[in-house]
């Protein structure tokens, strides 16, 4: 990936377009590849790919690049994200994929190191600027549950409801109550961030940091104008940094800001607010564009349109509705 030079680039240059190769072996480790002495970023870890060549499809770009750079073919990959970012000499478009199955035995080809990584390790490596952005896609899962009020809902359901939830796999949840105070909405939260964690499942909580420090809980989603009026990133980067989005410019300020990840809507009318003009799938992709971090898409989706927004370049979708087993 030709994409790591320190100096900052022309805004308006070509970008390059980069296809990305994320292997994953089935000890769930990801192979890293150190960029070489005289290239952009020397002695930098990244995700093996390169650039396109005239005429060439993204994937086959992909493929060749794999071939070429580290030995191996017969790619089964799944797309996980694009974005665009300016950090090196010339703006570049990443297309990244994740590959579970290959034929051959990786190996640098052009003489660069190779490591089998835990994802938990890979705080130890000098990575390129933007490879936190395609782990958060890659291990964000393609649902996110936002949990209705418990008034709304109604105390004695609303607890069989989100063991039902989590049951059910949901594996993020964020817990959206605007209703209470901080301390009911604390003990709200200590109790179901065990049920959560019971589960394997991570809570997001809508209050502020300190609260989330007490908690132990494994992140907060945030309006991005909470963001803007804090004006940096408030949480350790261990801990989840979600933004609630409606327009391009709300994305790129979630993305100057630090946020992991974000939720664009409404994408289709809700019921949750009634007086919203929907996105519609060709105003998500203008608001989505290419901004350098995972977005789900919400309002009046479930799971049936998954397939639909990931082919948009979303995460997945979020709901409230559609994944509440209430």
């Amino acid at each position: 990936m030709d994409s790591a030079a320190h100096t900052q680039a022309e805004p308006h240059a070509q970008a390059l377009e980069i296809a990305v190769g994320v292997l994953v072996d089935r000890q769930g480790r990801l192979l890293i590849a150190q960029r070489r002495a005289g290239t952009p970023g020397a002695g930098r870890w990244e995700f093996p790919g390169g650039k396109q060549e005239p005429g060439e499809s993204m994937f086959d770009c992909l493929a060749r690049e794999l071939d070429e750079e580290i030995g191996v073919r017969g790619l089964r990959a799944e797309p996980v994200i694009r974005f665009s970012h300016a950090h090196g000499d010339r703006p570049v478009r990443l297309h990244v994929w994740r590959i579970d199955e290959w034929s051959g035995q990786a190996q640098g080809r052009e003489g660069q190191r190779l490591e089998w990584v835990e994802r938990e390790a890979l705080a130890d490596y000098q990575l390129l600027p933007a490879t936190g952005a395609i782990l958060h896609a890659l291990f964000l899962p393609d649902r996110y549950v936002i949990t209705p009020s418990m008034a709304a809902a109604g105390e004695q359901a609303w607890w069989p409801a989100l063991e039902a939830t989590l049951a059910d796999g949901a594996p993020l949840l964020r817990l959206r109550d605007h209703a209470l105070d901080d301390a009911a909405y604390q003990a709200l939260a200590a109790r179901v961030l065990a049920c959560a964690h019971a589960h394997g499942a991570r809570l997001l909580i809508d209050r502020d940091s300190d609260m989330c420090e007490a908690l132990g809980a494994d992140g907060v989603h945030w309006p991005v104008a909470r963001l803007l009026a804090k004006g940096k990133r408030p949480l350790a980067a261990h801990r989840l940094l979600a933004v609630s989005a409606h327009s391009y410019s709300d994305l790129k300020a979630a993305t100057r800001l630090g946020a992991d990840f974000a939720v664009l809507s409404p994408v289709a009318p809700t019921p949750t607010h009634p007086g919203a003009s929907p996105l519609g799938w060709d105003g998500w992709n203008e608001a989505r564009a290419e901004h350098a971090l995972p977005v789900y898409a919400l309002g009046g989706l479930g799971g049936e349109d998954i397939a639909t927004a990931r082919a948009h370049n979303a995460q997945g979708v979020a709901a409230i509705r559609a994944f509440w087993r209430g």
